[in-house]
């Protein structure tokens, strides 16, 4: 399940600042951020998912940003189909946050992470009911369930760290693997980007199928699931920017990778 580690200071230049992994079958085709919905909206960019068409992530300058994470409940489908996770992100920029009508969603369960300007919420459903967390000042992490529940391996093993060393207050500046370089040898690229990243590549060192890796390769009992792709991304009034990075080996940091801004 993929995991997200956000900052939230509203009355910054930059109110939030995100680190998302994305987490999801190998064999699952998809594409880098891009402006791949200009039906809806030419100002939408985002990582696609070609199977099902949605986003796993998606940003406009005007709008924010939203990412969606799986969530552990089994949320049955009354006629056997659901709809596409994947609208999420995109329905949630164009301001249809799940839950807004009272509308019960027809997709398995998530968490939606909304960031804009004037901060960050996670949105929510469990099978049962839809229910909305803001996020306030501070550092938070998000997996498949509560918002910095400690009980989340992942969360518990690694909310402390990024909580304990400076947050990034700004765009980055580097691709996410040109950051993790850096932060390897010893060096900071001046975006404030440094100690997160190092905690990432920290995190590298366990073994990808371990409860507490961020970085992932494992079996889960839906299926196989890997860590695809990193994003480091600020978002700010009236911009939202992304540095993209595919992993060539899901879950390795150690192999080659294509990057993307946007």
């Amino acid at each position: 399940m993929c995991t997200v580690v956000i900052r939230v200071d509203p009355a910054a230049e930059w109110p939030v600042t995100m680190l998302a992994m994305r987490d999801e079958s190998p064999s699952r085709p998809w594409d880098p951020p891009a402006a791949w919905w200009p039906e809806r909206d030419p100002a939408l960019r985002g990582v696609r998912d070609r199977e099902a068409g949605g986003a796993w992530l998606a940003a406009s300058d005007q709008a924010g940003l939203a990412v969606v994470l799986n969530r552990w409940e089994d949320v049955p489908a009354t006629d056997g189909t659901w709809t596409t996770r994947g609208v999420l992100p995109l329905d949630a920029l164009q301001g249809a946050l799940p839950g807004h009508d009272d509308t019960v969603p027809t997709t398995r369960a998530f968490n939606l992470v909304h960031a804009t300007a004037s901060g960050a919420s996670v949105v929510s459903w469990d099978g049962s009911r839809v229910r909305t967390t803001e996020l306030g000042p501070g550092v938070h992490m998000v997996t498949h369930g509560e918002p910095d529940d400690p009980a989340a391996p992942r969360v518990g093993r690694w909310l402390g760290a990024f909580r304990a060393v400076a947050a990034p207050d700004g765009p980055p500046a580097l691709a996410p693997f040109d950051e993790l370089r850096a932060a390897d040898a010893g060096t900071d690229a001046g975006d404030g980007w440094s100690p997160w990243f190092g905690l990432l590549a920290e995190s590298a060192a366990l073994p990808a199928d371990d409860p507490d890796a961020i970085l992932r390769d494992t079996v889960e009992p839906e299926g196989h699931f890997a860590t695809l792709s990193i994003v480091a991304a600020a978002v700010g009034r009236g911009r939202t920017v992304l540095q993209h990075a595919r992993l060539a080996d899901p879950g390795d940091l150690r192999g080659s990778v294509e990057l993307h801004r946007a």
